[in-house]
C-alpha cells in the first residue's frame, strides 16, 4: 500500500466516524435528547442488549464495551440520575449488581436503534454486494490493532 493510499484511507476513517457522530449528535437534539452524549447512547445499548441476555452486571457490560469498570461506574451513575438506568441487586447475591434500563433509557435506546437502522439503509443503498470489499464490511476485525497499549 502506498502512503497515498495510507492516507487516504486514514481519511476515510477519520471522516466516516466524525460524520457519524456528528449526525448521532443532531439526532439526539431533534428528539429531545440533548442531555444525552453519543457516549451515553452507547452504554444505553450495551444494557439494552446484555439485559436481553441476562448478561447485565457492570463487568459483563465494561467488558462488552471494553472499557474499566470504574469508566462504567461513572457512566452509569450520570445515567441513573438522568433517570436513564435503575440499579438493582441480585437476589441471591447481594453482591452482583444489575444494571437495567428505565422506560425512558428504553425509548431513548430504540430511538437510538432507529437512526442507526437508518444509517445502514443509507450506506447499503450505495453499496454493491458483488464489490470484492464487501466481505471486509461484512466480517470486521474484532478489535483494531494500534500498536498502543490499552
Amino acid at each position: 500500500m502506498t502512503q497515498q493510499q495510507r492516507d487516504s484511507l486514514n481519511y476515510f476513517f477519520v471522516h466516516v466516524f466524525n460524520r457519524i457522530l456528528a449526525c448521532e449528535e443532531q439526532a439526539l437534539s431533534r428528539v429531545g435528547a440533548s442531555d444525552l452524549s453519543v457516549k451515553e447512547l452507547h452504554v444505553l445499548e450495551a444494557v439494552g442488549d446484555l439485559a436481553a441476555e441476562g448478561r447485565n452486571t457492570m463487568t459483563q457490560i465494561a467488558d462488552a464495551l471494553s472499557i474499566r469498570v470504574s469508566s462504567l461506574t461513572t457512566a452509569v451513575n450520570t445515567l441513573v440520575r438522568k433517570g436513564y438506568l435503575e440499579r438493582g441487586g441480585e437476589p441471591g447475591d447481594r453482591r452482583v449488581i444489575r444494571v437495567r434500563l428505565t422506560p425512558k433509557g428504553e425509548d431513548a435506546n430504540h430511538l437510538h436503534a432507529q437512526f442507526h437502522a437508518r444509517m445502514v439503509d443509507s450506506a447499503a443503498g450505495r453499496l454493491n454486494s458483488s464489490l470484492p470489499s464487501w466481505s471486509l464490511i461484512r466480517s470486521p476485525p474484532e478489535r483494531v490493532d494500534t500498536g498502543l497499549s490499552p
